[in-house]
């Protein structure tokens, strides 16, 4: 079996289960992957299977279509756990989904208009937004303040807190705006802490930083993280 996992500013939007058939992707809604917001084309980009492999082409489509950062031409080869990027949105590619989308799947999507927006699919923001890496790491998450369950890591920089631009909120009254960092060095992910309290790994206090392996468990305040390798 195959599934697109859709992304938005790197949470999980929705999952669609594809099979082993052909798809189109883009932003009309006879698509089966269906991405509503105005910088993707109405067909953007296609995924099908041949002689047992899978491909990636782009429909012409007026801001292109990325495979693990790099804009492709023609057909490309697609493997399970690349990355897909059409407009704002990263589509991973997997053989089985690690978890389903929230309630809120669509809300941050932009409104569908029949031009399509050019945008800069390399452009993020935050002090330390890089381009797009293959997404092999990812936070699985419980208690978040909006609900995502899943944010998929493919960027250097992440932030948890209580701002209203951390990529993990946590609530409650004397929660700070900023409690933890997670930095990508290399090919590892570090949990760094800002604060010296509300942070626990592997059910121990974390006051210094320190690498990520698969299945750690991070807990901050009431709010539950499983870093996974994927």
């Amino acid at each position: 079996m195959s599934f697109v996992e859709i992304y938005f500013n790197s949470s999980l939007q929705d999952v669609v289960e594809i099979g082993d058939q052909a798809c189109s992707i883009g932003r009309a809604s006879y698509n089966q992957v269906h991405i509503g917001n105005k910088g993707v084309s109405l067909v953007h980009a296609a995924i099908s299977r041949q002689d047992g492999e899978w491909w990636l082409e782009d429909m012409n489509s007026t801001n292109g279509t990325y495979l693990n950062g790099a804009k492709i031409a023609g057909r490309q080869k697609l493997r399970f756990g690349d990355v897909i990027t059409v407009g704002k949105h990263d589509l991973k590619f997997v053989d089985q989904p690690t978890s389903s989308a929230g309630s809120s799947a669509h809300a941050e999507q932009a409104a569908d208009f029949d031009r399509t927006l050019l945008v800069n699919p390399a452009a993020g923001s935050g002090p330390a937004a890089a381009a797009a890496r293959t997404g092999n790491h990812a936070l699985l998450i419980h208690g978040e303040a909006r609900n995502i369950n899943k944010l998929l890591l493919n960027k250097d920089y992440y932030t948890i807190g209580k701002g209203a631009q951390c990529n993990v909120r946590v609530g409650g009254w004397f929660t700070p705006k900023l409690i933890a960092e997670i930095i990508r060095l290399g090919d590892h992910y570090y949990l760094t802490p800002v604060v010296n309290k509300h942070i626990r790994l592997n059910g121990r206090e974390v006051g210094h930083q320190v690498r990520l392996s698969n299945d750690d468990n991070i807990l901050v305040k009431k709010v539950l993280l499983k870093f996974v390798e994927q």
